[in-house]
């Protein structure tokens, strides 16, 4: 009896070994991230890798004609709230898709003649108040809630994005709008307060515009959106330093659906109480567009790290969760090699006190 008793107290003490063990690789595997835990801006680059889609070469010329499958478009109602935006801005008066665009943009950046800044954590509706109620919120919430108003105007819009920290969270967004009258793309710096151009009447396409940047064009020109507010630097040459030091890292967001976004039920949940929790809904539910990486030989260092770093996220998360699994298992192991260790000195106990 006392063999047993032994037998059983070491697999049971093994058992909790087991336990110790599987949770002493759940937590290395979790501080393995703890580099890219230090700031906003490297979890913006974790969410990024976990957003990269496919090493396939992007066409990013495409039109509101020929979508490619993958990308996100919003195909859901809009919001009744954002209707009544549009409408209350009269867009369905005015002659064209850039009359519109002046008209939201005039909407957007007259209500504060000073940038406070700071991203925004509540829902699409409730980052449009702070915005024109005070100016508040950053290029992606001025960027969302451009696009909010444009699609429930009909406009036809995307996002591009650029970093300077190797596809983190220290750049800018920026929408572009297809301009159904002309047939053609123009991008809109809501935030800063700018749109670009190389002819007098006619705003350029974000790859216009980066191809003018690359190419040093005597022409190139920017003008505000709206005169009456604030631009984002008053002294210009700040301007296309800023913009000239992000051409090696731009991407596009792969989708513009706002309103389908903004309705997921992990995304409403969260919404308000973190914005990487938020995020991370968005991701698990399907609804946060992808991120396509326009793949240059001068960014191919940091594109490469990005993918080793999906690689990295996802052995994370598999090795976490066999640890979590093991870890159970061998808790489950020893509870069970306890009970049946009870359950035998009961028994002797028990023939004793007969005898």
């Amino acid at each position: 009896m006392l063999v047993d008793r032994d037998k059983s107290s070491g697999l049971a003490l093994r058992w909790r070994r087991g336990v110790w063990l599987s949770l002493a690789v759940l937590v290395l595997s979790v501080l393995s991230l703890a580099p890219y835990l230090t700031s906003s801006t490297e979890l913006v680059r974790m969410r990024n890798a976990l957003l990269l889609t496919d090493q396939t070469p992007v066409n990013f010329n495409w039109t509101p004609a020929s979508v490619p499958p993958s990308f996100l478009q919003e195909r859901g109602p809009s919001d009744p709230f954002f209707v009544d935006v549009a409408a209350r801005l009269g867009l369905a008066a005015l002659p064209d898709d850039w009359a519109r665009t002046l008209a939201i943009s005039r909407h957007l950046l007259g209500s504060s003649p000073v940038l406070l800044g700071g991203a925004d954590k509540a829902d699409l509706r409730g980052t449009y108040r702070r915005i024109v109620g005070s100016g508040e919120g950053y290029c992606g919430d001025f960027a969302d809630v451009f696009m909010a108003i444009a699609l429930a105007a009909g406009m036809p819009v995307r996002s591009w994005a650029f970093s300077f920290d190797g596809f983190g969270g220290d750049g800018h967004i920026w929408p572009e709008i297809w301009n159904r009258q002309l047939g053609r793309w123009q991008l809109v710096d809501i935030f800063n307060n700018y749109y670009y151009f190389e002819t007098v009447g006619v705003p350029l396409s974000a790859l216009e515009f980066r191809q003018a940047l690359l190419s040093n064009s005597p022409q190139l020109k920017l003008a505000p959106l709206y005169p009456g507010a604030r631009v984002g630097w008053f002294i210009e040459q700040k301007a296309w330093r800023y913009y000239r030091r992000g051409l090696p890292e731009w991407y596009m967001w792969w989708g513009n659906n706002v309103f389908t976004y903004d309705r997921a039920l992990l995304v409403r949940t969260f919404s308000g109480v973190s914005r990487s929790l938020e995020q991370l809904g968005g991701i698990a539910q399907g609804v946060f567009p992808p991120v396509k990486l326009m793949v240059t030989e001068a960014n191919r260092d940091q594109v490469n790290a990005m993918w080793r770093l999906r690689m990295h996220l996802f052995a994370v998360v598999w090795v976490a969760s066999l640890a979590t699994l093991a870890a159970l298992f061998c808790w489950v192991a020893a509870v069970r090699v306890r009970r049946r260790q009870h359950s035998v000195l009961s028994r002797a106990s028990a023939v004793q006190d007969g005898q």
